[in-house]
């Protein structure tokens, strides 16, 4: 998650700012795994489960708790245990120089287009060199396509399947071959609003992708709440996702399917978005953070404001698991016990039709089910290489896919507490290959 300051809609951002950017982009360190070690990588929304799936979560024990000498190693998504997106140092940016607002003086700034997102690294194997750390669904599952020689990936959290071509891509790909999906879980994307939003109580597909392109078919506008039976007629200011997000894929594929456009290709996704996400109050946010509304500085923009927003996030930050880095980010602040941490609220925030079903059309409410992906190399499953010592089973038999012999550890009692802990449902689907 990463908490933006924008000033004249969103163009520059002022120097004084730099500094909490820089804080928020600060990646962690990770334990290099050991060549037996399973590593999984790809989506932020994913990464707690797996975190909890390998470590535990309060007293519920993880895989790793048992003492087995080989380990399940989540990799998180942006190197920030919060997901939050990485940036290049603000300063390395051109300098401009002017008057921001009616009342100041000359003020030194930024553009935040010239603030380039930074790709963080990762040490994927012990003693290996660093590789770009494979960062969201789509880039998770692009990295264990590519990782035909040396098998430091071996499994790609994603909220998508991966498609056709990727099946075709792997299957071609030396030393990756046939790839197999199982889901482990179940989450709904839904709308994320402030408590007293001007939006209605519940929001459907079809307004949702009237809202996002700006107007109805007719070409009738839709740009103020009155137009789709909300209260007022402010201007709704609608948020969207950026394009390496697997969750941005979630929320837009029920509006394709709205407006009858194909959404499968990289090619059709950004003709999509080109041609029907064209509302001219939007404005790019990073995914799942809770703070691109509560952050906002004025009370009728947090009234008027619209983000997608995962139910398990939600609930997770409900658990006071995330922590307020704006309160407890300044080094030596913190003492690290439980009356020094603030955890970041969400208070003033409500879900759509939060214990809604899943959508079936643009009548539905905007409830999108969608699905917590385990994707590895099928190979991996066939092998006859015992994994732990004194084990007959493979790593993926023993974690994620064992239809002729015990459990995985993602289908015991066990795992299924740690994924219900994530905020999400446990659903064990086995989805086969492309």
């Amino acid at each position: 998650m990463h908490k933006k300051r924008t000033a004249l809609g969103a163009s520059v951002i002022g120097l004084a700012t730099i500094g909490s950017l820089l804080a928020q982009g600060a990646a962690q360190a990770d334990l290099a795994p050991q060549p037996k070690d399973v590593v999984t990588v790809g989506s932020d929304i994913q990464q707690n489960a797996f975190n909890f799936l390998a470590d535990g979560y309060g007293a519920l024990p993880g895989f790793n708790t048992a003492g087995n000498k080989w380990r399940l190693v989540s990799f998180d998504s942006s190197g920030d245990a919060q997901g939050r997106t990485a940036y290049v140092d603000p300063a390395a940016s051109n300098t401009y120089s002017g008057n921001l607002d009616a009342t100041g003086g000359n003020e030194d700034y930024v553009k935040l287009n010239d603030i380039k997102v930074l790709n963080p690294a990762a040490t994927l194997s012990a003693g290996a060199p660093n590789e770009v750390r494979p960062s969201g669904g789509n880039g998770g599952i692009t990295a264990l396509l590519q990782d035909g020689t040396n098998h430091w990936i071996d499994v790609a959290r994603s909220p998508n399947l991966p498609t056709a071509a990727q099946g075709s891509q792997a299957a071609g790909a030396a030393g990756v071959g046939t790839i197999h999906t199982v889901q482990i879980g179940l989450d709904k994307d839904l709308i994320l609003t402030s408590t007293d939003t001007h939006a209605p109580s519940t929001l459907t597909v079809e307004q949702v992708a009237w809202i996002y392109r700006g107007k109805k078919a007719d070409d009738t506008p839709v740009l103020t709440w009155d137009a789709v039976g909300g209260t007022g007629t402010d201007t709704i200011l609608p948020l969207t996702l950026p394009a390496s997000a697997g969750m941005r894929d979630v929320f837009l594929r029920p509006l394709a399917a709205y407006w009858g456009q194909a959404f499968g290709t990289t090619a059709e996704k950004n003709a999509f978005v080109t041609n029907y996400i064209t509302n001219p109050n939007r404005r790019q946010v990073q995914q799942n953070d809770p703070t691109v509304i509560t952050g906002l500085a004025s009370n009728v923009d947090k009234q008027n404001t619209i983000v997608p927003f995962p139910r398990g996030r939600f609930r997770l930050l409900q658990s006071g698991y995330y922590i307020d880095t704006t309160v407890n980010g300044t080094a030596g602040a913190n003492s690290y016990t439980a009356a020094s941490r603030t955890p970041l609220s969400v208070a003033g925030l409500k879900l759509l039709d939060e214990n809604g079903t899943n959508q079936t059309g643009g009548s539905s409410s905007f409830v999108v089910d969608f699905p917590y992906n385990a994707i590895f190399r099928d190979s991996d499953y066939q092998s006859t290489t015992p994994w732990q010592p004194g084990s007959t089973l493979n790593w993926v038999q023993a974690l994620f896919y064992n239809p002729d012999g015990p459990e995985p550890f993602v289908k015991t009692e066990a795992g299924q507490a740690l994924l219900e802990a994530a905020g999400i449902t446990p659903a064990y689907v086995d989805k086969g290959t492309p």
